[in-house]
């Protein structure tokens, strides 16, 4: 890759600044020995003030020793957000260049009073905050040396970035910059789709996501937003169209892993000369305005290559945090292997065996679907391959999706079938192990529905494993191999396992004809169900232990 002549990242040297989005406007403020931060009243006036009334009057404290900053939340009412997490009151926080900090409202005033806090020493003191509204005619962003915003620093590629509006909102990737592009402090290896107050950090340059603008520093010409293109126009060929799996970049770090427990039984490397997946979800947290929730407990089991494998559960069984939980993206306490890999502690080196597909498509629709792969070929297979290797993957990718008659369309005017079928490709083309999807057939008619899981039944058969969830189970009845079932257990409020087997095992064991039978029998009775969620949880577990 050329990055023509762009220089490696310098480490943050500068004086320590904390940039403070609050109420529409960035304030900026030095960072030197002891401050106190809070909201400004007549008997307090804060080091650091936010006019902000989810900010409490003594809120938080910042102490900058040398190259070391640390935050502490002094009990404040809403509390302090690093990572989407909570602080824990009166506990020191060290903070990294670039980390963000948020503080939340609540109730109707939540958004207008959110308040995001960024720690920096490499910033650029001549940098000037300026303002774009992301309104329907942008199509995408350009970041880059040479691209429509430009940023001169020499840490910056020709072509560093882009903000873009893809099918489920707005999206940021990164070219293959040298340098890298940051989500809240932490550096992204896929697109990923933004939510409000979201900061991107582009060597040293900060890009505050509002929702409906981008609030960002930047040295050089107004910035010209690269406006929607007609149907007929051609893809853009020196744009990327990447489409790719939703990365949360605020995922916990290596360091972070739940203590070390017993792997399952059956969790060998192989089985037969299969590659195994072992899943221990000893629990699945979250802390919420200082209250611990359950979301998922006690779930063990095994899925071998070649097992198409179909999630199913009951409303709020925690079906999403379960898939999210055994990718890595969301770790739980307890085990999750992959020929005897630990997904969770050699994640940088596993997530290149995930394909993930969400419900909403990641996709450009100004790019063609040969343009998307080419570049998708280019982002995810190995450096150094010829060019007649990475043309022979796409080829590989259109045959087995079936993409062949719509291969120099658009994105955007394909059929929602041919959409899906699409993001699945581009995760298909770095040939990863396991693949999960969340929905795939979601919106599709049964038709349609039906070929998109044939072609997914298809990626099985090369000796994958591929996890689905969907809400139409039976219009693939045959085609699955397993099927995991989770129930909200309603003493507990939270998920478990309620059974795991084949279709037709699960049909038995529920007493039903169907697998939409299945979910209405642990569903309650507001929602159309039997409300046997607790007695089958019961059931499955104690067949388990007796086994």
């Amino acid at each position: 890759m050329n990055h023509d002549q762009t220089v490696l990242a310098r480490r943050g040297d500068m004086p320590p600044r904390l940039f403070m989005y609050c109420r529409g406007r960035v304030t900026e403020h030095p960072l030197s020995g002891v401050q106190s931060f809070g909201r400004p009243s007549r008997k307090s006036a804060p080091d650091i003030p936010a006019d902000s009334m989810a900010v409490s009057r003594a809120h938080g404290q910042f102490e900058c020793k040398g190259p070391y900053f640390r935050y502490t939340d002094l009990g404040s009412t809403n509390g302090t957000l690093m990572d989407d997490k909570p602080l824990e009151p009166g506990v020191p926080c060290l903070l990294g260049d670039g980390d963000v900090l948020r503080v939340h409202g609540a109730g109707d005033e939540a958004r207008e009073m959110d308040v995001a806090l960024v720690v920096s020493a490499s910033y650029h003191p001549g940098a000037s905050w300026r303002r774009l509204a992301l309104g329907p005619d942008i199509a995408e962003v350009a970041v880059g040396r040479a691209q429509a915003l430009a940023l001169s620093d020499a840490q910056v590629s020709r072509r560093h970035a882009s903000f873009f509006n893809a099918s489920g909102g707005w999206a940021v990737i990164d070219h293959d910059s040298l340098n890298g592009v940051t989500l809240n402090g932490r550096r992204i290896s896929r697109p990923c789709y933004l939510k409000p107050l979201d900061v991107v950090g582009i060597s040293g340059y900060l890009f505050i996501f509002t929702g409906g603008e981008l609030i960002f520093q930047a040295d050089a010409a107004p910035v010209e937003a690269s406006p929607g293109l007609p149907a007929d126009a051609p893809a853009p060929g020196d744009m990327p169209a990447e489409a790719a799996r939703d990365v949360p970049a605020d995922a916990p770090a290596s360091g972070d892993m739940p203590a070390e427990s017993d792997t399952p039984s059956g969790a060998a490397a192989k089985d037969g000369g299969r590659e195994v997946l072992s899943v221990w979800i000893e629990e699945r947290s979250v802390w919420a305005r200082m209250k611990k929730k359950t979301l998922l407990r006690d779930i063990r089991l095994d899925i071998r290559s070649g097992e198409m494998v179909l999630v199913l559960g009951g409303s709020g069984a925690g079906k999403t945090t379960f898939v999210n939980a055994v990718m890595g993206f969301e770790q739980a306490q307890g085990s999750v292997t992959y020929n005897q890999t630990d997904i969770y502690a050699e994640y940088e080196k596993m997530k290149y065996e995930i394909g993930y597909v969400p419900q909403k498509d990641l996709l450009r629709l100004s790019d063609s679907v040969i343009a998307t792969l080419q570049n998708a070929a280019r982002m995810r297979l190995p450096a150094g391959l010829s060019r007649g290797e990475y043309d022979a993957a796409v080829e590989k990718t259109i045959a087995r999706l079936g993409l062949d008659r719509v291969r120099d369309s658009l994105a955007g005017k394909l059929s929602g079938g041919q959409l899906k079928r699409l993001s699945i490709a581009v995760e298909y083309i770095g040939n990863p192990s396991l693949f999960f999807l969340d929905e795939p057939d979601s919106g599709l008619d049964g038709v349609m529905a039906r070929a998109l899981m044939e072609n997914l039944r298809a990626i099985a058969d090369d000796d994958k494993i591929v996890i689905v969830i969907s809400h139409s189970p039976d219009r693939a009845f045959d085609l699955w191999d397993k099927v995991i079932v989770l129930a909200k257990d309603s003493r507990e409020d939270c998920g478990r396992l309620a059974f795991f087997g084949s279709p037709k095992q699960a049909c038995q064991f529920f007493e039903t004809d169907s697998l939409e039978g299945v979910v209405r029998r642990i569903n309650l009775p507001d929602e159309g169900g039997d409300g046997l969620a607790d007695h089958y949880i019961e059931l499955f577990a104690k067949g388990s232990m007796a086994q």
